[in-house]
């Protein structure tokens, strides 16, 4: 293994650029092949990644300073070399945040909003980075759920008091639909939305929407709406007796004809017990299949042998009373990967983590300390990989460990998946400070498994004192690995260095 190293001058204090070359022969092994690294602290911050494919990438990041009562936002687009082929700024009120960053095929498009309620679109397009921006207003006692881009419209999932609404805004010229959401027979209290996603391979986007008959039992509507901010059709999904989806998310196999997949739960609507996969067509469910956690082959195997014993024990502890032990899981559940003889399920489990935190209170006249519970995160624990036959019935399971570097505030996917003309299933996901590359076959059979060291750092006697990282499929069989590092060199300098960081991996 070589390393050549070269500097350059992009609008911000690029350190250096270090090329790795090396030659591996199967899905796994791994080639750096760049990497960047910027300064913190550099004048700017609030680094993002957005990457287009064979398009290149885009680097956004924001002036520290306001500049004549603005805020700069600077977009920088590279190409696969991760060389710089253009940048511009957007310059806009100081009194606008960024309230959420949507990506789509091939744009940007960041949201801002005041305090007060008003809002601006902005939008850049990959490659040429050409910019628009629409201005609108939502009233000040709107909350946004969730959002996405479909076409040309942003749509907003959002509750006003007791209503629940979609909001519809073009953005290209800034002009609002509001779109009541709305279930016979169930008032807003009785009401909740579970997700919004976008549909693939269509200008579509549903809204599934959970309606309760009892504290047991519930429904699920499912609300259709085009690229142009209309509702197109909605339609009630009659759910087996006894059983309630929990978390899931649908794949478009066919003309109105969906996959279903996720966790599921008898008896409760907050807690799941297991996975279910089910094939939706006509509006109608063709066939739902459910498997309890505790019953799949290698659910557990991410723990020690003695907590998969303890398990074991209770499960059969259960089973003499003639009761079935349940466990508790969430699972961020992957788009169906669909095969020519059936399907291939992919999710990570995760469980919410708190902190204790204190603070101080007046009560009659005299300073008391109290304490309470603080939302501390998403905690990451497994995945689970199986795959289902054309009428749902689960061919096999596997399960591997994962613990990404840090807690997302809100449910992400970690796992990147390669795409392309396969004859395997490849993945990769950070975990920590290494990257673990897996391939596994269709039969289920584990082909590939590496954990690498951990990740590149430019210079020679680097020691990686705290990473904070990411991984994302790029094109071909590249990856981008990106995030913040702080480092030290004794060698170099003393001090710690803390940078942002950009590798191009190859996996072959």
């Amino acid at each position: 293994m070589t390393r050549e190293c070269a500097r350059i001058e992009p609008m911000k204090k690029l350190l250096i650029i270090c090329v790795i070359l090396s030659s591996y022969s199967s899905f796994g092994q791994l080639t750096y092949e760049k990497r960047l690294e910027f300064e913190l602290k550099d004048g700017y911050g609030g680094e993002t990644i957005s990457d287009f494919g064979s398009d290149g990438m885009i680097l956004r990041s924001q002036n520290t300073e306001n500049v004549n009562g603005k805020k700069e936002i600077k977009f920088d687009s590279y190409s696969t070399d991760l060389e710089v082929e253009e940048s511009v700024t957007f310059m806009i009120e100081d009194d606008y945040y960024i309230s959420k960053t949507v990506r789509t095929e091939n744009r940007i498009h960041t949201i801002f909003r005041t305090k007060k309620g008003d809002y601006k679109v902005h939008t850049i397009r990959a490659g040429s980075l050409e910019q628009h921006t629409a201005s609108f207003m939502l009233p000040r006692t709107v909350v946004i759920k969730s959002s996405l881009v479909v076409g040309t419209t942003v749509y907003f999932n959002t509750q006003n008091k007791k209503l629940f609404e979609m909001y519809a805004i073009d953005w290209t010229n800034g002009e609002v639909k509001v779109i009541p959401i709305r279930i016979d027979g169930f008032k807003w209290n009785r009401m909740r939305s579970l997700n919004m996603q976008t549909v693939e391979g269509a200008e579509e986007a549903i809204l599934f929407l959970r309606a309760f008959v009892s504290k047991k039992e519930a429904d699920i509507y499912a609300m259709h709406f085009d690229g142009k901010g209309n509702l197109m059709r909605k339609y009630r999904i009659k759910e087996p007796e006894g059983k309630n989806f929990i978390g899931f998310t649908t794949s478009k196999i066919g003309e109105d004809h969906y996959i279903l997949s996720g966790t599921f739960s008898s008896g409760s609507v907050n807690t799941s017990e297991g996975l279910f996969f089910a094939e939706l067509e006509n509006e109608k469910l063709n066939y739902t299949e459910f498997y309890n956690f505790i019953d799949l082959q290698n659910f557990f195997t991410y723990l020690s042998e003695k907590s998969q014993e303890k398990i074991e024990k209770k499960k059969e502890k259960k089973a003499n009373r003639g009761q079935e032990l349940k466990v508790n899981y969430f699972i961020a559940e992957h788009k169906v990967i669909v095969l020519d003889d059936g399907y291939l399920f992919l999710g990570e489990a995760y469980y919410p983590t708190y902190r204790t935190e204190y603070y101080t209170t007046v009560v009659n006249g005299q300073t008391v300390t109290r304490t309470r519970q603080v939302f501390d995160g998403y905690q990451y624990t497994h995945a689970v990989l199986a795959k289902f036959n054309k009428s749902g019935q689960m061919q096999w399971d596997q399960i591997f460990e994962m613990y990404p570097s840090y807690k997302p505030m809100s449910v992400k996917r970690f796992i990147q998946i390669a795409e392309g003309a396969q004859d395997a299933l490849n993945l990769v996901f950070s975990n920590r400070s290494t990257i673990v590359s897996k391939s596994f076959s269709y039969d289920g059979e584990v082909i590939y498994d590496k954990t690498s060291e951990p990740i590149e750092t430019n210079l020679e006697g680097d020691q990686t004192k705290r990473s904070f990282s990411n991984i994302s499929y790029w094109y071909d069989t590249y990856f981008l690995a990106y995030g913040s590092q702080v480092i030290k060199n004794k060698e170099e300098d003393k001090k710690k260095r803390k940078v942002y960081f950009i590798s191009k991996i190859k996996f072959e």
